[in-house]
C-alpha cells in the first residue's frame, strides 16, 4: 500500500496544525520553496488521516497510534506551528517558526531554530540547544471546520480512548488549573510548563524565558537571557556560563540551586534559603532582618562584577530546601562584547509570504532596504533558481 507524500507550495499557508493521540513527528528547515509531508500512514485509509488546508491554514489529523511524519519547511520564511497531541515524539531543526506543542506526554527536541516557543506538557523531557529569540508573524486566522472535521470542538475528542482522556486530564489538572499557576496562553521568547520532566537548554539568547516544572531539575548551558522567570516545585537548578543580562528570578520549593555566572557578569545578588546552606566566593553580606519568605532561614546580598552607573541586572534566587552555590568562572562568556545593558537584539522577521519577492530585481531591492537579511536573500534567489 501506498504510504503518504505529499508537496504544496510554500505560499500555499503559513501556519500549520497538527492534531494527533500518538505521533513521532520531524520538522527540518531547507532551502527552495516547497513543503513536503511524508508519513507511513496509508493514503487510502481517510478516516485514519486527513489533510486539509484551510485558510492559511495547513491542518493535518491523524487518529491512529504511532503515526510518524516527517516535515520539510523551507526557511525562506517563518511558520506557525501548532501541535496538539496525546503522546508525541518531536524534533523541530534548522527552522524558523513560532512553535505552540500541547502534549500529555512526550518527548521534545528543538535544535537550531530560531522564532518562539511555548510548551506545555504533563509529562515530558524538554531539550533546546542553539536558539535564537526572534519576532514572529502574526497567527492567521484560522476559519471554522465543518462538522465532520472540527478537532476544535470538544465533541470531536470525546471517542478518543482511556489513554487520551488520562493523558489530557492529566495535563489539565497538573497545569492549567493552578498547580503551576500558568495558562497555556503563547508567550513571546520561550515559554516552557510540564507537570514531570527535565528542561535542558543549550546556546540559547532570548530576551524573555519562562519555566515552570512541577518535578524535574532545569539545566541552563551557555547563552545570553535578559528577563528569566523560573519556578520549580520539586527538582534542582544549574545555571554554567549563561550571562544575565536582564532580571532573573528563580524559585524551587525543594531542590538545590548551583549557578556558574561567566567573568563579564555584573549583577546584584539577593539569595535565600529556608533550610539549607549558601556558599559562595563573592563576598556577600548576611541580611539580619529577613523577609517572610527567609525568616527563618538565611538571606545574603551582595553583588558580582563591575561598577555601572545604568541598571544593574538582578539575580534573585530561593529554595525552601535546599542550598544554594554561586561561582564565578574564569572565562568570559562568548557574548562578552556586547555591554551587558545592551537589549537583546531580535532579528528581524522574514515576510510571512515569500510572494511578496516574484524577480531577482525585488529580492535585492529588499535586502537594500533593510526588509531582509543576506541569507534570507540567498534563499531566496535559490528559489528562484529551483
Amino acid at each position: 500500500m501506498a504510504r503518504l507524500e505529499q508537496t504544496w507550495s510554500a505560499t500555499e499557508f503559513d501556519a500549520i496544525g497538527i492534531r494527533a493521540p500518538d505521533c513521532k513527528f520531524i520538522i527540518r528547515g531547507t532551502d527552495g520553496n516547497q513543503v513536503t509531508l511524508n508519513s507511513n500512514a496509508e493514503q487510502n485509509f481517510s478516516h485514519k488521516l486527513r489533510i486539509e488546508p484551510t485558510g492559511r491554514w495547513l491542518r493535518i489529523y491523524a487518529s491512529g497510534n504511532n503515526t510518524e511524519f516527517t516535515l520539510q519547511l523551507p526557511n525562506s520564511k517563518i511558520w506557525n506551528i501548532d501541535l496538539f497531541s496525546g503522546r508525541a515524539q518531536f524534533k523541530a531543526e534548522n527552522i524558523q517558526s513560532r512553535l505552540h506543542l500541547w502534549c500529555g506526554k512526550g518527548d521534545i527536541q528543538i535544535e537550531n531554530c530560531r522564532g518562539a516557543i511555548s510548551i506545555s506538557s504533563g509529562n515530558a523531557d524538554v531539550r533546546v540547544k542553539h536558539f535564537t529569540e526572534m519576532e514572529t508573524p502574526e497567527i492567521p486566522p484560522l476559519e471554522l471546520a465543518s462538522r465532520s472535521f472540527s478537532w476544535d470542538d470538544p465533541a470531536f475528542w470525546e471517542d478518543r480512548g482511556e489513554e487520551w482522556a488520562k493523558l489530557g486530564g492529566e495535563l489539565g489538572e497538573k497545569i492549567t488549573r493552578g498547580i503551576l499557576g500558568q495558562s497555556t496562553e503563547h508567550k513571546k521568547g520561550i515559554y516552557i510548563q510540564v507537570g514531570k520532566g527535565d528542561l535542558l537548554l543549550e546556546e540559547i539568547e532570548s530576551a524573555l524565558c519562562t519555566l515552570r516544572t512541577a518535578k524535574g531539575d532545569v539545566r541552563l548551558k551557555q547563552g545570553r537571557i535578559r528577563n528569566l522567570d523560573m519556578k520549580l516545585m520539586s527538582g534542582d537548578i544549574e545555571c554554567e556560563s549563561c550571562l544575565p543580562v536582564g532580571d532573573w528570578h528563580l524559585r524551587t520549593n525543594r531542590g538545590d540551586i548551583r549557578l556558574a555566572l561567566p567573568a563579564d557578569t555584573t549583577a546584584r545578588l539577593d539569595l535565600t534559603t529556608r533550610h539549607g546552606y549558601i556558599q559562595s566566593k563573592t563576598p556577600l553580606v548576611r541580611v539580619t532582618r529577613q523577609g517572610p519568605e527567609s525568616w527563618h532561614g538565611n538571606r545574603m546580598v551582595g553583588s558580582i562584577g563591575a561598577k555601572s552607573e545604568g541598571k544593574i541586572p538582578e539575580i534573585d534566587a530561593s529554595t525552601l530546601n535546599g542550598d544554594i552555590e554561586i561561582k564565578t568562572q574564569s572565562t568570559s562568556s562568548q557574548y562578552y562584547e556586547k555591554p551587558a545593558d545592551e537589549t537583546i537584539i531580535i532579528t528581524p522577521p522574514v515576510s510571512s509570504r515569500t510572494d511578496l519577492y516574484h524577480t531577482e530585481l525585488e529580492i535585492l531591492t529588499a535586502l537594500s532596504d533593510g526588509k531582509i537579511r543576506v541569507d534570507e536573500a540567498e534563499r531566496l534567489l535559490r528559489g528562484l533558481k529551483s
